[in-house]
């Protein structure tokens, strides 16, 4: 992990930075969505409605909904279908990946590898949280909180990456972990994923929990920088190097070298992430057997 903490100054300089990339505004649809949902009854058929309006979102919503990652038993034809199937709070889910895929882009390689990555780690997140509700309860950490955070930690990547084109050189490194690249990212741009990804969720309105362990996924030290959701920081750091294990790494291979990121070594490194959420390395390794399950079968 890296040295470098996290404090205002570098959050006001991130911020002179963020003017430049011009981050994606919410979407509309999002925000709507996000309004009825909060309604007493809320209503499907104006749900579905909001999507079905925007056709381009609209066919990537049917694409996620169809992708292994949410593993329908058959094949969703529509937006309404997608709802009878899913119910609301997957298929909200469903509309935010889809938004941020369209706001990022997901066409050339490097965008298929970073969204392998990010969808991977996002449903790490939420298996992970599921089965430790009692254990994350107490910072009112839920299964949809967690897969927000694996889905946005690395968001700001391919953004930085359209801005200067010698960002290229960390792309890999930054979503592998092969070294710690926050201080080189801070030469170069004046800032780091972390803290742009975390204002970049901000603009979504995801929650605050959520924007802070975007901000803080690298941060080494956590004492004193004020309330935290340490137990959700952990989780994701977790769920990100489990991602990584499972082979979506980033670099010419598909797989990473057998025996590479070891459990035991992992652990070693990353006690006090696993102290956090009182887990053991015996814990790191069913978990990690117990997820890997699930994304084999997706």
């Amino acid at each position: 992990m890296t040295t470098i903490d996290f404090n205002a100054q570098r959050l006001e300089h991130a911020k002179q930075i963020v003017s430049k990339i011009k981050l994606p505004a919410q979407p509309t649809i999002v925000i709507e969505i996000n309004k009825e949902m909060r309604a007493e009854h809320p209503d499907f058929g104006r749900i579905a409605h909001l999507v079905t309006q925007d056709a381009s979102i609209s066919a990537k919503v049917i694409n996620v909904i169809n992708s292994p990652f949410f593993g329908l038993a058959r094949k969703c034809e529509s937006i309404v279908q997608a709802l009878t199937y899913m119910g609301l709070e997957n298929f909200r889910k469903v509309v935010l990946t889809a938004c941020l895929q369209d706001a990022l882009g997901s066409g050339s390689a490097g965008d298929r590898i970073f969204w392998e990555h990010s969808l991977h780690t996002a449903v790490a997140a939420e298996s992970l949280a599921k089965t430790m509700r009692s254990v994350l309860g107490a910072e009112d950490i839920t299964p949809d909180m967690a897969y927000m955070t694996g889905l946005f930690h690395d968001c700001a990547i391919p953004m930085l990456l359209k801005r200067s084109p010698e960002y290229e050189a960390f792309t890999h490194a930054a979503l592998s972990h092969k070294r710690d690249i926050i201080q080189e990212e801070d030469a170069l741009i004046g800032s780091d994923h972390c803290v742009v990804g975390g204002l970049m969720a901000k603009t979504w309105s995801l929650p605050d929990a959520v924007c802070k362990t975007i901000i803080h996924h690298h941060t080494s030290n956590l004492a004193g920088q004020g309330a935290l959701p340490n137990k959700l920081i952990a989780l994701l750091r977790i769920a990100d190097y489990i991602a990584y294990t499972f082979g979506y790494s980033i670099g010419m291979a598909d797989r990473i070298i057998d025996g590479e990121w070891d459990p035991e070594d992992w652990s070693e490194l990353n006690g006090n992430v696993l102290q956090e959420l009182h887990l053991g390395p015996d814990d790191l390794v069913d978990m990690k057997d117990q997820v890997f399950e699930l994304l084999a079968a997706q």
